[in-house]
């Protein structure tokens, strides 16, 4: 009975071993031709930065079908905050080995950087703009709603565990928390 399963089977899970060694030597292959050169890795953040001070929340409010929060626009106006990366934003009554919020970096306020992200009425979220990620496809994002409001709550949407929570009642709160700043571009500091 072995034997006929070896006999049977044995041939598949050969071709099935050589599919895989040969799919994965496609991408490596792949990623190796389509690397992108310094200059164009600095081009294409040096772009994705242009984006993020050159906000366009009308092209947003048409596309998502709801008015941004005055407070979020605002943000978008200051340029030190929104071209910060690698963000540590703590609650203030947080204690020391509470975790903290990661912003990896902020979105641009633009369709573009959408749909990228996830699709929050399709969640059963409600429409919204997602903000900010925090690298590992998670998103701060903050709903619109059908007249302009002064600010919104916060909420982090999660894809692993599945979930979303709010984790501050304001934009304008979540940002007043105190931060720390890890990039390699900046000095970490405090503020």
């Amino acid at each position: 009975m072995q034997t006929l399963l070896v006999e049977a089977f044995g041939p598949l899970a050969v071709v099935f071993v050589i599919f895989i060694v040969v799919t994965g030597f496609r991408r490596m292959l792949h990623q190796y031709r389509n690397r992108l050169t310094p200059e164009q890795h600095q081009a294409a953040r040096d772009t994705f930065r242009n984006r993020l001070v050159h906000p366009k929340p009308s092209e947003v409010e048409q596309g998502i079908g709801g008015l941004l929060a005055q407070r979020l626009i605002d943000l978008y106006k200051d340029h030190p905050t929104v071209l910060a990366e690698q963000l540590e934003i703590r609650h203030p009554d947080a204690g020391p080995k509470d975790s903290a919020e990661w912003i990896e970096a902020f979105l641009p306020l633009d369709l573009e950087s959408q749909k990228y992200t996830l699709d929050l009425p399709k969640q059963g979220w409600g429409p919204g703009f997602c903000f900010a990620t925090d690298g590992d496809g998670n998103f701060y994002w903050m709903p619109v709603s059908d007249h302009r409001q002064s600010d919104a709550p916060v909420f982090y949407a999660c894809q692993d565990p599945y979930g979303n929570e709010e984790v501050a009642p304001s934009l304008d709160e979540f940002l007043s928390w105190p931060r720390t700043v890890h990039s390699p571009d900046a000095q970490q500091t405090e503020t």
